[in-house]
C-alpha cells in the first residue's frame, strides 16, 4: 500500500480506537462478529479477519450513534491532502479472483461481484494471495492504481461456482445494501467451514 495512504489509515485506526471511541469499537466488534462468526487467536485465519474487521469498523461500520462512517468522520474534522482524502472514499468491497499477472507484470483481478477486471501494480498486493484465489477484500484506487488493503477471506476452490452464481443474482438487484450483507455473510459461511471441516463446501455455501 502507498505510504500516504496507509500513514493515514493508522493515524485513524489508532485515533478511533482509543477513549470516547472505545465504546463504539466495542460495539462494532460485537456487530461484525454476530455477522461473520466468532474465530479465536489459535485460529490460522484470525489475523486476516481482524485486518478484515479493522476496515470494515474503518469504511462502512456505523454507529446507533452517528450517520456516518469513521473514515468520513476523520475527513470532515481534519485537513488531509486532496488526493488521499480521495483514495480513502475510493474503497470497492466485492467479491475478487486473483487471474494472473500479466506481461507488464501487473497483477489482474476479476471484480466478480461487479462483473470487471482490475490491474493492480507490482506492489499493489502485499499478502498471500496467489493466481487462482477467490476472496472476498476491499480495494483502494491512489492515483489511478489500485491497491488491496490486508482484511481478506480467502474462500475454497470447491465453492467458486456457487459463489459467481450467486454474485450475478446479487449484481443484478443493483443494491449496495444487499451486496455488502451478500458479503459478510460469506465470511460468516467460511468461518462456518472452518469450524465444520469435514462437511462437504457445498454443503456450507448455500443461499436460500
Amino acid at each position: 500500500m502507498i505510504n500516504e495512504v496507509q500513514s493515514c489509515l493508522d493515524r485513524i485506526l489508532v485515533e478511533y480506537t482509543r477513549g470516547h471511541h472505545l465504546e463504539s469499537l466495542i460495539e462494532a466488534k460485537k456487530e461484525y462478529f454476530e455477522l461473520t462468526g466468532t474465530l479465536t487467536e489459535e485460529d490460522d485465519e484470525y489475523e486476516s479477519r481482524m485486518n478484515a474487521f479493522n476496515d470494515w469498523y474503518l469504511f462502512q461500520y456505523l454507529s446507533k450513534r452517528k450517520t456516518k462512517t469513521v473514515v468520513k468522520d476523520f475527513l470532515e474534522k481534519n485537513q488531509i491532502e486532496d488526493k488521499v482524502a480521495k483514495s480513502l472514499l475510493s474503497v470497492n468491497h466485492s467479491l475478487f479472483e486473483f487471474k494472473k499477472i500479466n506481461f507488464f507484470k501487473r497483477i489482474v483481478l476479476e471484480d466478480v461481484l461487479h462483473g470487471k477486471t482490475i490491474t493492480l501494480p507490482k506492489d499493489g498486493l502485499t499478502i498471500g494471495i496467489v493466481k487462482g484465489d477467490m476472496f472476498t477484500g476491499r480495494l483502494l484506487n491512489f492515483e489511478s492504481n489500485y491497491y488491496l488493503l490486508k482484511g481478506v477471506c480467502i474462500y475454497p476452490e470447491s465453492v467458486k461456482n456457487i459463489l459467481r452464481k450467486e454474485s450475478k443474482k446479487i449484481r443484478k438487484l443493483k443494491d449496495p445494501n444487499q451486496e455488502h450483507s451478500f458479503l459478510l455473510k460469506l465470511e460468516q459461511l467460511k468461518t462456518k467451514s472452518l469450524r465444520y471441516g469435514h462437511i462437504d463446501m457445498t454443503k456450507i455455501f448455500v443461499f436460500v
